[in-house]
């Protein structure tokens, strides 16, 4: 009977004891909500904030830097034209005569009506940005629009030849083009025309991706400067779907946003986010929620890092309580963002469960055998 009492008196205090040492996959409610108010002197702080309806209005999905970025360059001025003739470009200068030709036949035959006589040559601009015509010499041909150019010959020609017509057309060029590389289906040079094509347009030029646009990057790269931005926040009716520039370079990269998982739940996972929004509710469900027999639903957390007014950055935890039902509805409101962490708290039941589970296995007759032989 001494021996029961005495144990009586011990196993409160060896109860509170366990308790703390116990192993356990995430923190408690209410050491979630003491880290907040009452940080440790080496923790970092964060600021712990329910998910209510004002929270949720004032939460909104901000727009990537990347995607900023991109847009602000559609303020750069371009050329008014892709058709500007550069060096290293390939031209098609035909030349139409009527009469006494300087291209056409050496002998008119006087019988018959004048026809015009049309010869195409294919020259090639120098990189001094000069061309070299026959009978008419070095001609500046880069920094000219093809009409221009064409003005030019023909007013050279007419102290040669007999009512000259001359067009110019840009066969192939070098410099007015984008190149594409990366997760697309035909990466290349693809030549920039009148139509001006933008970002989402070479793209399809290139062939698309075989890659999801919701796990693409796309890098774009003017001149000295770099931008990088998910590809699925680009719309063909955005301004980050630039206009390209002659020179322009888009790399398309596999870059997945994702968000983590810990504490009581089945497992600790790295969630995909596989489209362009993700709400709260879904990124719960997608993981099987908390864990019925270990977490304890009032402390759902989300563990995110904002910037605040400075652009520093700044801790904060958003709680949501699932046994509240009007929760449900907020967290189909609330967005996630890539690298968001979920923790689903323990209950403190499960401390004292698995204490007396550890009692059980010391006190078992199978224990009680095993100490006796020993």
């Amino acid at each position: 009977m001494k021996q029961f009492l005495v144990l009586g008196a011990v196993l409160p205090t060896l109860f509170l004891s366990a308790c703390a040492s116990l192993p356990n996959s995430a923190p408690t409610l209410s050491q979630v909500r003491k880290g907040a108010t009452a940080p440790a002197p080496d923790a970092i702080p964060y600021t712990l904030v329910p998910i209510d309806v004002a929270t949720v209005q004032n939460m909104s999905t901000p727009e990537p830097v990347g995607v900023l970025q991109m847009a602000s360059l559609a303020q750069n001025a371009g050329p008014e034209r892709a058709d500007l003739i550069r060096p290293g470009d390939t031209l098609d200068i035909a030349i139409f005569e009527v009469g006494v030709s300087l291209f056409g036949p050496a002998t008119v035959d006087a019988t018959r009506a004048p026809t015009a006589n049309a010869q195409v040559l294919k020259v090639q601009v120098r990189e001094d940005g000069t061309t070299n015509l026959p009978y008419i010499g070095l001609t500046r041909a880069a920094g000219a629009y093809p009409e221009e150019l064409a003005g030019v010959i023909r007013q050279r020609m007419q102290r040669l030849s007999e009512h000259p017509e001359v067009t110019v057309s840009i066969a192939d060029t070098l410099r007015s083009v984008v190149y594409v590389g990366g997760a697309v289906a035909h990466a290349g040079r693809y030549r920039l025309t009148a139509a001006r094509e933008r970002l989402l347009d070479v793209l399809a030029l290139a062939g698309g991706s075989p890659v999801d646009r919701n796990d693409l990057s796309v890098t774009l790269v003017r001149g000295k400067q770099q931008v990088t931005a998910p590809l699925n926040r680009i719309n063909p009716g955005d301004a980050a779907n630039v206009v390209m520039f002659p020179g322009d370079r888009l790399e398309f990269d596999r870059l997945r946003e994702s968000y983590t998982v810990f504490g009581a739940t089945g497992k600790v996972s790295q969630v995909w986010f596989d489209a362009k929004n993700v709400t709260l509710a879904e990124a719960i469900a997608r993981v099987g929620g908390p864990a019925d027999y270990q977490a304890n639903p009032r402390g759902v957390f989300l563990f995110r890092i904002e910037q605040d007014a400075d652009g520093k950055p700044k801790a904060m935890v958003y709680q949501l309580n699932m046994l509240k039902p009007e929760s449900y509805f907020l967290a189909q409101m609330f967005p996630l963002r890539d690298k968001d962490a979920i923790l689903f708290t323990n209950a403190k039941a499960n401390l004292a469960q698995k204490f007396v589970g550890l009692l059980g296995q010391l006190f078992s007759p199978a224990m009680a055998v095993r100490y006796a032989t020993q």
